[in-house]
């Protein structure tokens, strides 16, 4: 069953008070690299922001939505985008240090009516990086490009993302994807990169844009070939080495030099 659903009342998704105030750059120091160190320490002092957690379950951010502000930054935690449009539908995984803007839409210009629903899988911490933020740390404007940065980023992972699901054979969009994804959020151990994926069969077919018998087949073929191996309910390793083609369709998206 996805853990995605449509808006529901916002009294389930309030925010647990704990901590109120982050320092941005003490969380996130990457989005400081090129500061000097003369100015360091008053960087991260000026980088303070609200932070918001959230448990499992449908998410929308509340705060209303502010001109002049970044929107929000993930500091701990998965959450899942999904876009149903035209009978189809697309799964986006963020995780620490990806920007979100929840209040931006989707566009007038697409042709076929949409829904995007928003759901934390794995507990997640938020920063928002509203307009005060933005003048506070205008100073620094290393932090604001990083920012940036961020965003292209996440655009050139999406291409990424379209570019695998280019591949004919459902086995090989899996074991990319679960690399790819292992690469972002695994962790490196003397057997290979563990991953732990809070998701559902159908969602990671909604990933690789596939029908979910088709990807629970895959799976298992990859398990039967030692490619991946399930270590708990939602834990997987991937041992040896990546498959060669990530690499080309990460220089192909922008992602890899």
């Amino acid at each position: 069953m996805s853990l995605l659903a449509s808006d529901a009342p916002l009294r389930s998704m309030q925010s647990r008070p704990r901590p109120t105030v982050v320092r941005v750059l003490e969380a996130d120091p990457d989005l400081g690299a090129g500061i000097g160190e003369s100015e360091w320490q008053a960087a991260v002092a000026m980088s303070a922001a609200r932070e918001f957690e959230f448990d499992r379950g449908p998410w929308r951010f509340f705060p209303e939505p502010e001109p002049g502000g970044f929107g929000a930054l993930i500091l701990e935690g998965l959450i899942v985008i999904r876009i149903d449009a035209g009978g189809r539908s697309h799964i986006e995984m963020l995780g620490p240090g990806d920007v979100i803007s929840p209040w931006v839409g989707t566009g007038a210009e697409l042709t076929a009516p949409s829904v995007v629903t928003a759901s934390v899988v794995s507990r997640a911490r938020v920063a928002l990086l509203d307009r005060r933020f933005a003048l506070r740390t205008g100073r620094w404007p290393e932090i604001h490009g990083a920012l940036i940065g961020r965003c292209i980023e996440r655009v050139r992972r999406l291409s990424l993302q379209s570019a695998i699901n280019a591949l004919p054979r459902i086995e090989d969009r899996i074991e990319v994807t679960l690399w790819e994804l292992a690469y972002r959020f695994g962790r490196v151990t003397p057997e290979g990169i563990v991953v732990e994926l809070p998701i559902s069969h159908s969602q990671l077919a909604d990933i690789v844009a596939a029908q979910r018998p088709s990807v629970s087949t895959a799976v298992v073929r990859l398990e039967g070939q030692g490619k991946i191996a399930r270590t708990a309910r939602r834990t997987l390793l991937l041992p040896g080495d990546p498959p060669a083609m990530l690499s080309s369709l990460a220089r192909q998206s922008g992602l890899a030099p």
